[in-house]
């Protein structure tokens, strides 16, 4: 993937102007490290959802942190993956519901699989209920259903959906957005790991992902890094007019900013917006 910036400010004007944006929120975003949840950060982030909503945009959120809330829940640990996705899921889609409620908008739980992808019947029905939700104002919260799907024996090469940002690359392609959000626990794709002292962040990159060879940043609980971040993101951009922003989903304010055309975060556009 190639690094540019002298269309940087241009791509993120338009970003104004996206009607239709999916935001994936990680797992280390929604919780600490002692495993309690950062009601702050969702609260936050909800609030952002809710002026988006409010302008007339639509917004789909993808939302990770069920196993991490499962497992403290339980008190077990997050590699029982599908028992606790089972006692997660349902604490956290109280926790969006609530929030939301208390901006007087509805949410909804939509769990899937690798079908509701590789079969068209089932691709076309989540579309539909995604599409009709958004005309209901309905903000739809979409995970992978964990509990019939996780088995660690599989090689994640083989799935569609190998971890939560690539389903929200999906999603994204589903609905025609015009946005994908990446909210991780960094500031966005730097030239090296972000903890050397010797490392930029990097504001656009262009092109395909498989060109671009930073060193791995898995810090998070999460199954991806930001390698599976950029991978997702270049898939979400390649051959629409998609445009992607990986961010940090701590920092305050991030979606506001991000939609003002703000500087913060990696953009992550097609070649063609060269």
């Amino acid at each position: 993937m190639n690094i540019k910036s002298g269309t940087a400010i241009n791509l993120r004007q338009t970003i104004a102007g996206a009607q239709t944006i999916v935001v994936k929120i990680g797992s280390k975003v929604l919780v600490h490290d002692d495993g309690r949840v950062a009601l702050g950060v969702l609260d936050s982030i909800v609030e952002s959802v809710a002026d988006l909503r409010a302008s007339g945009r639509n917004v789909v959120l993808v939302s990770s942190g069920a196993v991490c809330i499962g497992a403290e829940h339980l008190k077990v640990p997050p590699s029982l993956v599908s028992v606790c996705s089972a006692a997660g899921q349902s604490v956290l889609t109280a926790l969006y519901h609530e929030a939301f409620k208390r901006r007087n908008l509805a949410s909804a739980q939509i769990l899937v699989t690798d079908d509701d992808f590789a079969r068209e019947d089932r691709h076309a029905k989540l579309r539909n209920t995604l599409q009709h939700l958004l005309q209901l104002s309905v903000v739809p919260i979409v995970n992978e259903n964990d509990v019939v799907t996780h088995c660690p024996d599989h090689d994640p090469s083989t799935r569609l959906l190998c971890d939560n940002d690539m389903l929200a690359a999906l999603i994204a392609k589903a609905i025609e957005a015009d946005l994908l959000v990446v909210l991780t626990d960094v500031d966005g794709v730097y030239t090296t790991h972000p903890n050397d002292a010797d490392a930029l962040l990097i504001s656009q990159m262009t092109g395909p992902a498989h060109i671009f060879d930073s060193s791995e940043q898995i810090n998070e609980r999460g199954r991806g890094g930001m390698q599976a971040k950029i991978r997702a993101a270049s898939h979400a951009v390649a051959g629409n007019g998609l445009l992607a922003v990986i961010a940090n989903g701590r920092a305050p304010k991030i979606l506001d900013r991000i939609m003002e055309g703000q500087r913060v975060g990696t953009l992550v556009a097609a070649r063609e917006h060269q």
